[in-house]
């Protein structure tokens, strides 16, 4: 056989050898991969099953909504039949408020310490609002009630009705956030974000530039319809290797 036959049978096989010392690496690192997931699953259960147990709630938002007030909480809703008219009066003490009452449980036999942030507050002895901060929960013990709540005017509902006919998203919300973690350093800490949104006001028909609360549908119900809430938000999951380093075991996805 001619010297370019064999020339050309080593290069293959010094390509073939190249390729087997390339696959066993990315088999090595496959199984290394495996095991590391594993081994982060096998955490994740020892930390789910050691998690305080906490329950959070929420009750539907009242209807009608409450009208703001300066003299402390709302308390009573605008009179039946109210109607706002613009532009004179799309500002000043024309204000509705959205709210809905939060109340947490530590069902749990650790103390929790919970955490509340954005527009979630408590009744202060005034009756006054005043942000709910951080609160602890011994075992068994269930939380006072914390409001997820803020005042809008007339006018910025109004913006939500007309974002909503034109399938857009509502530009005015209530947001909050809640987080709950007990006291280990390798352990978890449980979070909830809470939106409370809608379109409580709607256009007077036939009468320009009237508005006034969305009234009884004869198939949709109340006006409490045109809310958008949640009464058991969904529940996120940190598990931490380290809290106080501040080291997080990775998502399932890798994440």
């Amino acid at each position: 056989m001619s010297e370019t036959f064999w020339v050309a049978l080593g290069s293959i096989g010094t390509t073939l050898a190249f390729g087997g010392v390339v696959w066993q690496g990315y088999l090595t690192r496959g199984a290394l991969k495996a095991n590391q997931l594993m081994t982060a699953d096998a955490i994740r259960s020892r930390l789910d099953s050691q998690a305080p147990g906490v329950t959070l709630r929420l009750s539907p938002p009242p209807w009608d909504p409450l009208a703001a007030t300066t003299m402390g909480m709302p308390c009573n809703p605008w009179p039946q039949g109210h109607t706002w008219h613009f532009p004179a009066e799309q500002e000043g003490a024309n204000r509705l408020v959205l709210q809905q009452v939060l109340i947490m449980e530590n069902l749990s036999d650790r103390r929790v310490q919970a955490r509340f942030d954005g527009d979630l507050v408590v009744a202060d002895e005034d009756r006054r609002p005043a942000a709910a901060g951080v609160i602890v929960l011994g075992p068994g013990e269930t939380s006072q009630d914390v409001y997820l709540q803020r005042e809008f005017t007339i006018k910025e509902l109004s913006e939500n009705y007309t974002a909503k006919q034109a399938a857009q998203e509502l530009p005015h919300k209530v947001f909050g956030t809640v987080t709950a973690e007990d006291d280990r350093d390798n352990g978890s800490t449980d979070r909830w974000d809470l939106v409370l949104t809608g379109c409580p006001v709607q256009p007077v028909p036939d009468r320009e530039g009237l508005w006034m609360m969305a009234p009884w549908h004869l198939t949709e119900g109340s006006g409490l319809r045109t809310l958008n809430y949640s009464l058991l938000p969904s529940r996120q999951r940190i598990h931490w290797i380290s809290r106080a380093r501040g080291i997080q075991l990775p998502a399932p996805d890798g994440g």
